[in-house]
């Protein structure tokens, strides 16, 4: 549950559950600048959470259990607050940043 206390994390997890992305496609979903996105992955990797595969000149990133998409979808109905809606839509933030309310 740790490596789902960052928002950044959660939103990747968020996309992830719908299935498999490049980095490039989770930089343009979420609008996180690549170093950011980058190190949370690594994060969620480390974890065991994600896996990636190696195609062509691109990673694509996946659940590595579709359990962990279980777990996502509860919080999703725990946290139905303003903020976690917020970051189920794919909101911009940067780390460090606060969620900004649209």
């Amino acid at each position: 549950m740790k490596a789902m206390a960052n928002p950044v994390r959660l939103a990747i997890l968020c996309v992830l559950m719908e299935g498999a992305r490049t980095v490039g496609e989770l930089e343009e979903i979420l609008d996180v600048h690549q170093p950011t996105l980058s190190q949370q992955i690594g994060e969620l990797r480390d974890s065991g959470i994600i896996v990636g595969t190696r195609r062509s000149k691109a990673v694509v990133y996946r659940l590595t259990d579709p359990r962990a998409g279980q777990i996502i979808a509860h919080l999703r109905l725990l946290f139905a607050d303003s903020e976690a809606s917020a970051i189920w839509r794919g909101a911009q933030f940067e780390a460090g940043s606060t969620i900004e309310m649209a």
